[in-house]
């Protein structure tokens, strides 16, 4: 599924006026930073303010109101496929449930960007590596590897020594796969 800026931007803005605080923590986070128009995938948002598994009608009700699509995800939290001007965006929310889990000081250090009056918050390139360093998906190397390579072209920003530092905000237990998951992608911590 591809969506618009504009799109992105007309969700963010009914998100916040449904009083749904989030941080983009996917991989729409890179998007973000290439300054693209253009997105793919789905749009995934950790909630700041309301609890995602805990507080659904929330999420049901701004669907409902909204004309838009509702759903849950793997883990059982909303998903919401919303209509934007231009075309629909896919939207899943998540918690730090099960292993699913992203630490407090990745959210509260969220960068805040302002696109067209619509104020985004978004995890850094470093985080979205490190939260995807942890994940079991198969293809989580490959997407850590294309970071990694935007990095190298200079079209981002990577830092390995933030990247180290955030390794150390999960569990002892994990940081040893996610290091050679980094590894496996060329990114030496």
């Amino acid at each position: 599924m591809t969506y618009t800026l504009d799109d992105l931007l007309y969700v963010m803005k009914r998100l916040q006026e449904a009083d749904i605080q989030s941080v983009i923590i996917g991989g729409t986070t890179i998007e973000l930073e290439l300054k693209k128009n253009t997105f793919s995938g789905d749009l995934d948002l950790f909630p700041t303010n309301h609890y995602a598994l805990v507080e659904e009608d929330v999420f049901r009700t701004l669907a409902d109101q909204e004309g838009w699509e509702y759903g849950t995800t793997g883990l059982g939290t909303p998903k919401i496929v919303a209509k934007g001007p231009k075309s629909q965006v896919e939207i899943e929310f998540y918690d730090n449930i099960m292993d699913f889990y992203v630490p407090e000081e990745i959210l509260n250090e969220a960068k805040t960007v302002e696109i067209k009056g619509v104020k985004i918050r978004k995890i850094s390139p470093e985080d979205y590596v490190v939260l995807k360093s942890r994940s079991e998906d198969p293809e989580a190397i490959d997407i850590i590897r294309g970071v990694k390579e935007l990095a190298d072209q200079k079209k981002i920003r990577l830092d390995t020594r933030k990247i180290r530092e955030r390794l150390k905000l999960f569990p002892e237990t994990d940081i040893p796969s996610m290091r050679n998951r980094l590894r496996a992608a060329g990114i030496e911590v």
